[in-house]
């Protein structure tokens, strides 16, 4: 009968089901509770026998289907991230040239107020001009008409006496005349000042005009890659799951996890936040504010690379992936070949006991070089790694997810994990049918209720 448990046991493992946990409500638990035992009545085995069954049919049809569905998200996937990626390269291209645009607008100002000032200038210029020739002409006419100019030349006493009289009638003839060109010059280059006024109006309008232009389409691209990203998220939780199996020998893992004295861990008396600073950029169960803004089950902390994370609780960390670089973007798959979650990035599993009830808390897109490796024992609030821009991102925070796995220690959880990273809490749309608001463990928490966001 031992042999029957085991066949079962093996059933409910495939998938990475996690079954070690103590809650009553929980089908698997029973079964496995029952199965488990040496004096079975043939009732009882015939029961395993069908459950044992019916879970393996029901395991495998599953695996069946994500294996079908794979393929197909997979290339959306693909196409839809670089839509995206395309967009935003737009945008910036656009915003680079709004930047430049918005230089030249206040580089023509500062043209323009000079220009105006200059302007001004030489309308005063003028105006002092006009008025000195003006009151010369007044007075000429006054003391140079004909015969008085005769009479002041024939009055000289002498030839010396005349030719002076002469010179003198000369230079006042000629500083007329000077003061005249002077004046012409001044209102040429005036004239002229105005013109090159109007261009640079004219053209800082045009700029001005090209500005609102390039803004309307960042907007326009803005609202398109939004709806872009929308798609992208509905279907980027259903294909992560295809990567949330760990990856490596989990005898040799479990093996590195019992000599650890996982037993001696003692248990926190509350959650510690996951960082000291940052904020909130996107909640759980759902992108934005309502169920169709795409499946997303964890928080999300926006802080700079480099911001510290710190350890939930007490506990040891069950699986690490690092050798992700810091330029994650939409569609990155960086993290499963790491040994993590497809798109996680570089990313810690924390086991953690808080007030004597087992939890699983999941950390992604940490920085290159961070994560604490598999195997650290950790107390609440030691720094596992810092914030990144890791795997399938727009931006550097951490992506934090928190399981509810039951009563049972640290210790005898880790002996039996199976490797799963959902911890039996299912993943995308499926995670939702596994929260703890609806169901017993293993069964997803909102990390916003627990750690005080």
């Amino acid at each position: 009968m031992k042999k029957l448990g085991l066949i079962l046991l093996s059933a409910i493992l495939l998938l990475g089901m996690v079954l070690p946990v103590m809650a009553d409500e929980d089908e698997d638990v029973y079964y496995l509770t029952m199965c488990s035992g040496s004096d079975l009545s043939e009732a009882q085995k015939t029961e395993c026998q069908n459950y044992a069954s019916k879970r393996n049919n029901e395991l495998q049809n599953e695996l069946n289907e994500i294996k079908k569905k794979r393929k197909e998200i997979e290339e959306d996937l693909a196409k839809v991230g670089q839509e995206i990626r395309n967009y935003d390269s737009q945008i910036s291209s656009l915003q680079s040239q709004i930047n430049s645009l918005n230089a030249q607008i206040v580089e023509k100002e500062a043209s323009i107020a000079a220009l105006e000032e200059q302007i001004l200038q030489k309308e005063n210029e003028i105006n002092a001009l006009r008025e000195k020739v003006e009151q010369r002409l007044v007075r000429s006419q006054q003391t140079l008409h004909t015969n008085q100019f005769l009479d002041f030349l024939m009055g000289a006493e002498d030839f010396t006496s005349l030719l002076r009289r002469i010179q003198g009638v000369n230079d006042i003839m000629n500083y007329d005349k000077k003061s005249l060109e002077e004046l012409k010059t001044l209102m040429d280059q005036l004239n002229a000042d105005k013109e090159q006024l109007n261009i640079e109006k004219e053209e800082l309008e045009a700029t001005k005009t090209d500005v609102e232009a390039k803004k309307r389409q960042v907007v326009s691209l803005k609202a398109t890659a939004e709806l872009a990203q929308k798609k992208y998220e509905e279907q980027a939780a259903e294909l992560e799951a295809q990567g949330n199996q760990i990856s490596g020998s989990l005898s040799e893992l479990k093996g590195m996890l019992s000599s650890l004295g996982l037993g001696s861990i003692l248990t926190s008396s509350g959650f510690t936040r996951p960082t000291n600073s940052g904020r909130l950029s996107a909640g759980t169960w759902h992108y934005g504010l309502n169920v169709n803004g795409g499946v997303h089950l964890g928080m999300d902390i926006a802080a700079g690379v480099g911001t510290p994370i710190f350890a939930a609780g007490n506990g040891v960390v069950l699986a690490s992936a690092d050798g992700c670089s810091n330029d994650g973007y939409i569609g990155n798959s960086c993290g499963e070949a790491q040994g993590g979650s497809r798109g996680g990035g570089n990313q810690v599993y924390l086991l953690t006991s808080i007030n004597n009830v087992t939890y699983a808390v999941k950390y992604l897109h940490m920085s290159p070089g961070s994560p604490a490796p598999t195997g650290r024992v950790v107390d609440a609030g030691d720094q596992i790694g810092t914030i990144g821009k890791s795997g399938n991102v727009t931006g550097a925070h951490v992506h934090v997810e928190v399981f509810k796995l039951g009563t049972m220690s640290l210790e005898s959880y880790a002996s039996s994990w199976s490797g799963d990273l959902a911890f039996g809490a299912g993943w995308g749309a499926a995670g939702l049918n596994r929260l703890c608001s609806n169901v017993g463990a293993p069964c997803r928490v909102k990390p916003e209720t627990v750690f005080g966001y």
